[in-house]
C-alpha cells in the first residue's frame, strides 16, 4: 500500500540549498514526487516535498532527505506528516521558485566531497579539484586554488608553522599563529582591521573547552552559511594557548575547500585555531563599484538569528504595509543601503528590492560633504524608520508600538506610536564628549565631582586612562558610555594589540558581564533628564554610581559589569511601563547594532518579554537595510536624502 507523505522545512529566510534540493529530489523517477516553496503570513519560507510510495521506499527517501538537507542557520522547524491530497502538482512546482532553477548545490563543498578531500585519512586528501556530482565545488575555485596541489598546501602549512604567518592572496587574508602585533611589519596587513581578533577554528572539537558557547551557537557555526559569531573566552583557556590576553573573539569555521584542508593539516599538528586578518587591496578599495558581499555576521535576538547588517549585494523581500515612497536610502558613512518598491498597486504583498554598496575612497573624497549631510539628516529619523520597518509585516496600520533603537554608529532613541499612529521620540541618548579631558571636565562640573576626585586619588591609573580616552565621533549611544564604564570597573587592555583601546574596553565590559555567574548585582543609576524637546540620560550620574561602588571596595569586575546591563534593562522596563500606561504598547521592536551585545539582549528579554510582545523581522537586518525599508514607509515629505 502506498502512502502520501509531506516533508517540510520552515526557514526564517530563503535558503538556496533547500530550493536546489527540492528540484533535485523531484527528478527521482521511481517516486510520484513534487515540491513547493511558499511563504506564510509570518513571512517564513516553507520548503515542501510530497512523495507517494511504499513505506519501505518512503523510509529510504526520508533518510536521503535527512542526509542532504544540511543544517542552515535560518532553519527553525521541520515536519513530516501523512496527507491525503497533494498540494503541489508536478506541473506547478517550478512556479513557486523565485529564481531560476539551480544546476548544482550552492556550496563550496558538501557532505559528499568534504570527507574525501578534507580528511587526512583519505587517499585524495588535499585535492581541491576533486569532482563532486552534488555541489560541483571544483567549479567554484578561484584560479589560484585550481592550480594548488596537495603538496603545495602542505608546503604552505609548513611555511605558516615556521614563519608564523601565511599570506593567502586568493582569499584576501593573512593566517597567523599568533595575533598580529600593533607594530606588525607586514605590509599586506590591513589598515582596516576587524573589530576584534578573528579566529578560524582548526579543531572544532575544542570549541567548548576554549569559549563560553551553547548548543545553538555550535550549530550556527557548523551551518552551511559558515557565519562569524562573537564568542567569549572568559579565561577558560590554558596558559599554553596562543591568545590568553584577549577575551572576546570573532569565531568562524572553514568556509571553502582550501581553508578546510589547511585547517585539517593544522589540526594534525595540534593547532586548535589560527588568526585571520584581511589584506589591503588598494585597487579594490578605490574601485567605483567596490566588492560588497561580506562574511555573514549574526546576533541572537528574541531567540532567533538575525543579520547585524545586510551582507548580500541585493535581495528581494515582501512586506504587508503599503509604501509611501518609491525609493529610500540610508548611509552610515561607509555603505549606502537602498530600498525600492517594485510592487504593483494591486499586490497584497509589497515586493521590496534591497541593495547596498560600499563607498570607495574616490567616492568618499569626492562626496564627503554630501555624505556628511546625509548622515546628519539620517539621524533625525532613525528610530522612527526602524520602528516602521519592524512593523512592516503587520496587517493593520502601525499603532500602539515602540522601538528600542540602540546603535553602535548612530544616536540611540526610543520612539513610540500611539493609538492614532502619531509618532513621538520619548528618549534620545545624550552626546558624550569625544576625549577624556572633556569627559572629566563635564563630570567635575556636575554633582558627581566629589566622587571623581575620590576615584582619582584611589585609582590614579584608571583616572589617567580615562583622561587619555578617545571616543568615536558618533557616541550618543551605549557604545560611547561603555568604554568609560569599563575603565571605571577596571577592565584590562593589551597595549600591543592592533585593535583600538576603545574596542578592547567595549569588548571587555561585555565579556565580563557574560562571565558573571550570579543573579544579584549592584544597582547602577540611569537617570532620565528632560531636555528642550526630548528626554535624555544623565550619564555623569551613571558613571558616578559605578565610581561609588569601586570606592566602597567592590572588586568583582564581572559583578559590576553585569550590574550595568541589568540596571539599564530595569530602568528601560520602568520607562516602558510608564509609556504603556499612557499610550498602550502592544508591540516592542528591537533594532540597532547594539543588540549584538549578548548581555544587553539577555537582560532586556528577561525584563521585558513577559510584559511586551518583542518584534524582530528576520527578513531584514538590525542596522542597515531595515532603515532603508523604514524610509519607504515614513509618512513625511521627502527632504534631501533623509527619506
Amino acid at each position: 500500500m502506498k502512502h502520501l507523505i509531506q516533508f517540510e522545512f520552515i526557514c526564517l529566510k530563503p535558503v538556496p540549498l533547500y530550493a536546489y534540493l527540492c528540484q533535485y529530489f523531484t527528478l527521482r523517477t521511481e517516486f510520484d514526487i513534487s515540491f513547493g516553496i511558499v511563504k506564510d503570513d509570518k513571512q517564513l519560507t516553507h520548503y515542501i516535498i510530497e512523495a507517494c510510495a511504499l513505506q519501505t521506499e518512503l523510509e529510504s527517501l526520508a533518510d536521503e532527505i535527512a542526509a542532504n538537507f544540511l543544517l542552515s542557520v535560518w532553519l527553525v522547524d521541520t515536519e513530516i506528516k501523512r496527507i491525503h491530497n497533494k498540494q503541489f502538482p508536478p506541473e506547478d512546482a517550478l512556479k513557486s521558485l523565485s529564481t531560476a532553477p539551480l544546476s548544482s548545490a550552492p556550496l563550496f563543498f558538501c557532505q559528499h566531497c568534504q570527507p574525501i578531500f578534507g580528511d587526512n585519512q583519505s587517499q585524495q586528501f588535499g585535492e581541491l579539484n576533486l569532482l563532486c556530482a552534488h555541489c560541483h565545488g571544483e567549479t567554484k575555485l578561484t584560479a589560484v586554488q585550481q592550480g594548488l596541489t596537495a603538496n603545495d598546501i602542505r608546503a604552505m602549512v609548513d611555511t605558516l608553522l615556521i614563519q608564523g604567518e601565511l599570506p593567502l592572496l586568493s582569499e584576501k587574508l593573512i593566517i597567523s599563529i599568533d595575533e598580529p602585533l600593533k607594530n606588525s611589519t607586514s605590509e599586506s596587513l590591513s589598515e582596516h582591521l576587524t573589530l576584534r581578533p578573528h579566529i578560524l577554528m582548526c579543531n572544532p572539537n575544542t570549541l567548548n573547552a576554549q569559549f563560553l558557547v551553547n548548543d545553538y551557537q555550535v550549530l550556527a557555526l557548523s551551518s552551511i552559511e559558515k557565519p562569524i559569531l562573537t564568542l567569549v573566552s572568559c579565561d577558560k583557556q590554558t596558559e599554553s594557548e596562543n591568545c590568553s590576553h584577549a577575551i572576546r573573539y570573532d569565531v568562524q569555521f572553514a568556509y571553502n575547500r582550501l581553508l578546510q584542508v589547511i585547517c585539517e593539516r593544522l589540526r594534525q599538528k595540534g593547532i586548535n585555531w589560527v588568526y585571520i586578518s584581511p589584506t589591503v587591496d588598494k585597487k579594490r578599495l578605490q574601485a567605483k563599484h567596490a566588492e560588497v558581499n561580506k562574511p555573514l555576521r549574526l546576533a541572537r535576538v528574541n531567540h532567533q538569528w538575525i543579520e547585524i547588517q545586510q551582507t548580500t549585494e541585493a535581495i528581494s523581500i515582501d512586506i504587508l504595509q503599503p509604501c509611501l515612497h518609491d525609493h529610500a536610502v540610508f548611509n552610515d558613512g561607509n555603505k549606502q543601503f537602498t530600498a525600492t518598491d517594485q510592487s504593483n498597486s494591486q499586490d497584497h504583498l509589497k515586493t521590496i528590492f534591497l541593495s547596498h554598496s560600499i563607498y570607495s575612497e574616490e567616492d568618499l573624497a569626492a562626496n564627503a560633504e554630501q555624505i556628511t549631510t546625509n548622515l546628519s539628516e539620517n539621524d533625525q529619523h532613525l528610530g522612527y524608520r526602524s520602528l516602521l520597518a519592524g512593523l512592516a509585516n503587520r496587517p493593520d496600520k502601525p499603532k500602539n508600538a515602540a522601538v528600542l533603537y540602540f546603535s553602535q554608529q548612530h544616536k540611540s532613541q526610543i520612539f513610540t506610536l500611539d493609538g492614532q499612529s502619531k509618532a513621538e521620540c520619548f528618549f534620545e541618548f545624550a552626546a558624550i564628549p569625544e576625549n577624556g579631558y572633556e569627559i572629566c571636565h563635564q563630570i567635575l562640573s556636575s554633582k558627581q565631582a566629589p566622587l571623581l576626585n575620590k576615584f582619582k586619588q584611589q585609582f590614579p591609573q584608571s583616572y589617567l586612562r580615562l583622561l587619555d580616552l578617545k571616543l568615536p565621533q558618533q557616541n550618543a549611544n551605549l557604545s560611547g558610555l561603555l568604554p568609560m564604564a569599563a575603565i571605571i570597573i577596571g577592565c584590562p587592555i593589551n597595549e600591543n594589540s592592533p585593535h583600538s583601546v576603545t574596542q578592547q574596553l567595549l569588548d571587555g565590559i561585555i565579556s565580563l558581564a557574560q562571565c558573571y555567574q550570579g543573579s544579584n548585582a549592584p544597582r547602577i543609576d540611569f537617570q532620565l533628564v528632560k531636555g528642550e524637546a526630548v528626554r535624555s540620560l544623565n550619564w555623569c550620574k551613571t558613571l558616578g554610581t559605578l565610581m561609588s561602588f569601586r570606592i566602597a571596595g567592590e572588586q568583582d569586575k564581572a559583578k559590576l559589569a553585569y550590574g550595568f546591563f541589568d540596571s539599564f534593562a530595569d530602568y528601560l522596563s520602568n520607562w516602558l511601563a510608564h509609556l504603556d500606561q499612557n499610550i498602550g504598547i502592544n508591540q516592542l521592536v528591537l533594532a540597532g547594532s547594539e543588540f549584538s551585545y549578548p548581555p544587553l539582549v539577555r537582560q532586556i528579554q528577561l525584563r521585558l518579554a513577559n510584559n511586551f510582545t518583542l518584534v524582530v523581522d528576520s527578513q531584514m537586518d538590525l542596522d542597515g537595510a531595515n532603515i532603508a525599508v523604514g524610509g519607504l514607509l515614513l509618512p513625511i515629505r521627502r527632504r534631501g536624502s533623509a527619506v
